[in-house]
């Protein structure tokens, strides 16, 4: 039963296959036109996305680095503001925080 329904299956494709193959020179010269058309626009984006990549690259790690500078100088800045001020920060970490609260 499913072989004779594959086998059916099968002849009706190679029928349609057939039929398409009956198309005239015109047609077909005109598919692949359209095809290799595709193909060589296809072609140009992916370039152009690899140019503009090659571009954009250099320029964006520039800009991080920069501001990865001023945030260092920022930092620096803040820091030399808290110790011109006399304040002291000491940083710590609570191991325990019941020991903490009972003293």
């Amino acid at each position: 039963m499913f072989d004779s329904s594959f086998r059916q299956q099968a002849s009706a494709w190679q029928r349609q296959f057939q039929l398409r193959q009956q198309g005239s020179f015109l047609q077909r010269l005109l598919a692949w036109l359209v095809l290799g058309v595709m193909l060589l626009v296809g072609a140009f984006i992916l370039l152009f996305a690899l140019v503009l990549s090659w571009i954009l690259i250099p320029i964006m790690l520039y800009r991080h680095r920069q501001r990865i500078r001023r945030f260092r100088e920022q930092a620096q800045a803040y820091q030399q503001q808290s110790t011109a001020a006399g304040g002291t920060v000491i940083e710590g970490e609570i191991l325990h925080k019941e020991e903490s609260e009972r003293r």
